[in-house]
Formats: C-alpha cells, structure tokens, sequence
C-alpha cells in the first residue's frame, strides 16, 4: 500500500491528461468503400451467367406448304452454368408463332459448353389460310431468357409461296389461274370474301368445282379406277411436293408421269383436310350424319348444300 502524507491531500491548481480518440478520414474511407463495392460487383457478376450465340437473324426464302425449312445456330456457354428457355412475349401464350418451333426449347449448359438449336419453320393447315391471304406474316421475336441471366432477341423472317392448299372452295373456284400467277391483292381478296357471295359482284362467273380438285379426281378417274390399296398406302414426299407445285403454278400439262396413283390420291386427301371449310360445311354437318340412311333425306340435305342453304 502507498503511504498517504498530508501534503498529498491539498488541492491542485492545474492538471493534464492525454486522451486518444480515433478520427475517420473520410478520403481513405471513401476509397476503400469504393474498393469493397467493386470487389463485390465482380463478384456479383462473375457468378451472372453469359452466352455468345453464333447467329441472331434467321431467313427462311420461298417457304412452301409442308416443306420444312430449317436454320440452326450455336449457344456457347461461359464459366457459370446456366439454364436457358424461350419465353413468351407480353400478351403472347407461346413463345414462337405456331409455324415455328425450336428444339431443344429449353435446357442446361455446364460451363464452357455449348448447344445447337435448330429452328424449324413449317406451313401445315391451321397457318396457311392466314397466310395466302396476307394476314399473316413469316415475321417474328424469340426471346431467350438465361434464369438469373439476361435475355437474347432472334429475329425471324421469311416469305411464304401462296398454294391452293389451305384455300377456301370458294376461293379457288373463283380462280381462273394458278394462285401463283395471280397478285397478293387479288389473293386477299378472294381468301377473305364472305360465302355466298353474290356471283353477280364478279365479271365471270365461278367454276362449279376447283380447277385443282378436278385436275387430281380426273387423274385418278382416269387410271386409278382398279388401283388396290388406294387411298391406304402413302405416296412418296417428293412426288407430293411436285403434285403441289404443278397444282400451284400449272408448269406441268401431265401430272401422270412425275407422280403414283398412291401420291395422289395422299395429295387429293392433304387438300381436302387443308380447307378451312369442309366440303360439308360446319353448318350442315349434323344434319348430313342425320340424313345418312336415308336417300330422300340425303337429297334434301344435298340440294341444300349445292344452294348453300340450311
């Protein structure tokens, strides 16, 4: 214990003491803020995945009807996996418009992989009434979405070779020519002209049956009559494809010797099945079924639909 001395009890006049306090120096911490913040960033984005895709433009030329045209292009991947899919637009159900498809849609890439995805453009029923006529176009937007990445944008184009396949009956029997040879204007016109319209509207009068719907029923009329298995074997894709361009453009005055009996009798029933509107109307196709046993019934509905009546 210290000794306590009287003198050491009086009161002193003056007294010193040192503190230290520590001070920020805001330059040095603005640095190293700054520092940290990007260090996190590069960070942040090392781990965002990324991709290079080989081609963000895709034409399709002279697009005919059930002939499938492909274009195909490279997703390569960088350092992070990622996960990638075609998303549907704002407002839009699906990704692509129902011409189109891409394969594989969606999928997984490991780092420093890469993928082809092939673009598939083909024209069947359900798209090609729309198209002759104009309303619709070979254009449209893919968006390719990275999870926890980006978006890319493929634009897609091409132009569509107008066929009878997908015409209304009407139409083609207002169609003195091969629907190639005529103008887009007059196409559109004839594709979006209501039913029974008045035959007095036009200079000439409409054939009672399509020229093309005529052209394969002779044909097959003339050398087919005793042909087995007609209309239950399949004919061959590329005689098809020459029966629907003699039929679309006329280059051909014979069609028998490009094509079997069995391609077009395939055709004759790919035409049939392409009409918007049945031969037997929508309208009257309950009564047809009705009617079926019954002859007098039969001639009846018959009559109806030759004078386009219920």
């Amino acid at each position: 214990s210290a000794n306590v001395f009287p003198a050491d009890k009086r009161p002193s006049d003056e007294a010193t003491c040192v503190f230290q306090v520590k001070v920020v120096d805001k330059k040095s911490y603005c640095k190293a803020f700054e520092g940290i913040v990007r260090s996190l960033d590069k960070m942040e984005n090392a781990s965002i995945p990324s991709v290079t895709l080989s081609k963000r433009e895709f034409l399709f030329k002279d697009v005919k009807y059930l002939q499938l045209q492909v274009e195909s292009f490279t997703i390569s991947n960088g350092p992070v996996p990622c996960q990638f899919e075609f998303i549907s637009k704002p407002n839009e159900d699906a990704y692509c418009k129902p011409w189109l498809i891409a394969k594989p849609s969606k999928g997984f890439l490991m780092p420093d992989s890469e993928v082809v995805i092939a673009l598939e453009l083909c024209v069947n029923k359900s798209t090609a009434t729309a198209l002759n006529s104009g309303e619709e176009k070979l254009e449209d937007i893919l968006v390719l979405h990275l999870d926890r990445g980006k978006d890319y944008f493929l634009s897609v184009s091409g132009n569509y070779l107008p066929s009878c396949f997908g015409c209304p009956i009407q139409t083609l029997c207002y169609m003195k020519e091969p629907i190639r040879e005529m103008l887009p204007e007059a196409i559109r016109e004839l594709t979006l002209m209501p039913l029974l319209t008045d035959d007095a509207f036009w200079e000439e009068k409409p054939l009672d049956v399509p020229k093309e719907l005529w052209m394969m029923v002779d044909l097959l009329c003339r050398s087919a009559c005793h042909q087995e298995g007609l209309f239950q074997q399949p004919g061959l894709r590329p005689e098809f494809e020459q029966i629907r361009d003699w039929l679309d453009t006329g280059t051909l005055d014979v069609l028998g010797p490009v094509a079997s009996n069995h391609s077009v009798a395939e055709a004759l029933l790919l035409f049939l099945e392409s009409l918007p509107e049945p031969v037997v109307c929508y309208k009257s196709y309950r009564s047809s079924l009705e009617c079926a046993n019954s002859y007098e019934m039969s001639s009846q509905v018959r009559q109806a639909l030759r004078e386009g009546q219920d």
